[in-house]
């Protein structure tokens, strides 16, 4: 049995061969109360891990960081061989030391080893956040459809009868054919079989005249989650697979299924064939463990939250379809805003929704119907908004006209509330409806924004509202609760990047909620700079995932999820990537407070 215990990374990305020859070199030894390990001055010849004890990091007389049992130290000294901190005994401890020689040697044939000492900030971030569940199984994120593998398709002429190609179709057990007709294809199912059987349609009829010719499709090499993001969207079946343009195979739901044992289409399905609130209610409680399962997975939070919003989205509109006349369905549209709106929701979290409805339509049970829509959202775990921002709230729902005359004033008549309201609506989705409607609030949007630095700058400011939890000598600031020492990753970190990235790409008319694509389109529109926005949606990436990992562990413990960690129960990995990340969050905060001069406020 090994005596070093390599299962806590940046450990656990050692090869067997790797592990053993390292585990060779491991030296244990001990230090008494109050003995220095290394400090300034003194040339740093190894990397040590806390078998027992702990071990303080002092810059001057200031406590930096404590480093526990399975915590290692210090891996920016052990690069540069000298540190400018102390490192002192409190209680006696038991120590491995590890030899830099030994480790700089691995670090050069180990990539995810690597990053840990040697890689910018959204290179670590993103190649060791990605290291969950990826030693034993492909994820969503790497499997192609070619992994997968898709079904040979069945080709007949669109001349061929309904007959000859229900007699192919049996021959082949296929339950899909494609249909040729000169330059197009198209496809034709046992469901396009059953309605034509229904309607009366003679079996002689060419099947040309009864086929779909507007094919969705997915190349071979792309990836899998794709797939099964678009199969999850449009509630679909199957796929047509095609490979440097021509349709090579059909992608079915159970190829998807069987390749992973996740069952989101499912779930699409069962939200999809319910026929009460409360069989919504079940399928919302299977996206929580959906979300769990493809988390362990190493799905990480941004990919993950698309798929949770396309689900979402499918849950509710079915829960407005149910509670809501048809002619009301028709003439508004449902949005989903905040989190869910940008596509970065995972765990279930406040109600943030509103209705536009057409100009002119002001049905007598409007208010009944949101106060129900509302009411159903809280029975499938969605608690209400504190703020107050669903339909059920008269605010929230508004006439186009009502909603550009309120655009008119946030933008004109200036204030901090209105800066809020501004804030959420920029995020808003159209989840079921009439989306002409949004798409209309926007353009007035666009169209009223002027060339108004003083506009930006207060709608930016709010990123000065809280301060960023890391302090000098990169110490993180936690604030004493019930005697735990706690850090808000929501106000500390995420909120701060989300709503630059929101006034950057208000600024700039960039269209796209999620903040991901904000990111990627301002840095391609020259707004900035490239490296930043990789570290940007890096650190976004990492602070989401802390934030959904402690979120999981508190349902698990029948508690509600909430933004507050302690950082002092993260592994010496986990707590370098939350300073980095932190260091990120700062360093964009500087660049927008200059970009805004917000230091004039």
């Amino acid at each position: 049995m090994s005596r070093f215990d390599f299962s806590h990374p940046p450990f656990d990305s050692l090869s067997s061969a790797e592990q053993e020859t390292l585990e060779t070199r491991a030296d244990i030894v001990y230090y008494p109360d109050g003995a220095q390990v290394f400090g300034p001055g003194q040339p740093i010849e190894a990397l040590y891990v806390v078998i027992k004890g702990v071990v303080c990091e002092l810059a001057g007389d200031e406590a930096v960081c404590r480093y526990r049992a399975q915590d290692s130290f210090d891996a920016r000294a052990m690069t540069a061989g000298q540190t400018q901190h102390r490192f002192v005994v409190e209680e006696e401890a038991l120590l491995f030391s590890l030899p830099r020689d030994a480790l700089l040697a691995l670090t050069e044939n180990n990539r995810q080893f690597g990053a840990y000492f040697y890689a910018s900030v959204a290179k670590k971030l993103g190649l060791l956040a990605q290291r969950a569940g990826g030693r034993e199984l492909q994820t969503l994120l790497t499997a192609t459809v070619r992994d997968a593998g898709c079904r040979t398709p069945v080709f007949v002429d669109a001349g061929a009868s309904i007959r000859e190609t229900a007699q192919a179709m049996k021959q082949q057990r296929s339950k899909s054919v494609l249909v040729r007709d000169g330059q197009r294809l198209g496809i034709f199912t046992t469901t396009d079989f059953r309605d034509i059987i229904l309607d009366g349609v003679d079996s002689a009829e060419p099947v040309g005249r009864h086929c779909q010719y507007q094919l969705l499709t997915m190349d071979i090499d792309d990836f899998l989650f794709n797939a099964l993001l678009l199969m999850t969207q449009r509630n679909l079946r199957r796929l047509v697979v095609t490979e440097q343009g021509q349709a090579v195979g059909i992608l079915a739901q159970v190829d998807v299924l069987s390749y992973f044992s996740n069952h989101s289409h499912l779930i699409a399905q069962k939200l999809e064939r319910a026929q009460s609130l409360e069989q919504l209610a079940d399928a919302a409680r299977q996206i929580t463990r959906l979300v769990e399962i493809l988390s362990g997975h190493g799905i990480r939070p941004l990919q993950l939250g698309r798929l949770v919003q396309a689900l979402n989205a499918r849950l509710f509109a079915r829960a407005w379809q149910m509670v809501a006349p048809p002619a009301l369905q028709e003439n508004s549209c449902l949005l989903a805003m905040g989190s869910e709106g940008r596509g970065e929701q995972t765990l279930k979290t406040d109600q943030d929704n509103a209705l536009l409805l057409r100009d002119g339509y002001a049905p007598d049970d409007l208010a009944a119907s949101c106060d129900a829509f509302s009411a159903a959202l809280a029975s499938f775990g969605y608690p209400p908004c504190p703020g107050g921002v669903m339909i059920n709230n008269p605010h929230w729902r508004l006439s186009c006209g009502d909603m550009k005359r309120r655009i008119h004033d946030w933008i004109h008549r200036p204030s901090g509330e209105g800066m809020m309201q501004l804030a959420i609506f920029s995020d808003a989705e159209a989840v079921c409806g009439d989306a002409r409607l949004l798409d209309d609030c926007r353009t007035c949007l666009r169209q009223r924004l002027q060339d108004d630095a003083g506009f930006f700058s207060r709608f930016a400011r709010a990123i000065a509202q809280f301060d960023t939890p890391l302090g000098p000598f990169s110490r993180l600031r936690t604030l004493e609760h019930q005697g735990r020492e706690l850090l808000d990753l929501k106000k500390g970190g995420i909120f701060p990047l989300v709503h630059g990235l929101r006034s950057l790409a208000l600024e700039y008319g960039v269209a796209d909620a999620s903040s991901q694509q904000r990111a990627r389109k301002l840095a391609q529109a020259g707004r900035l700079e490239p490296a930043l926005a990789d570290d940007i949606q890096e650190a976004l990436a990492f602070l989401l995932q802390l934030r959904l990992d402690h979120g999981l562990r508190q349902l698990a413990a029948g508690r509600e999820p909430d933004n507050l960690i302690e950082p002092a129960k993260l592994g010496t990995l986990e707590r370098d990537l939350l300073k980095d990340a932190l260091a990120v969050v700062k360093r964009f905060k500087a660049q927008l407070q200059h970009h805004y001069r917000l230091g004039s406020f």
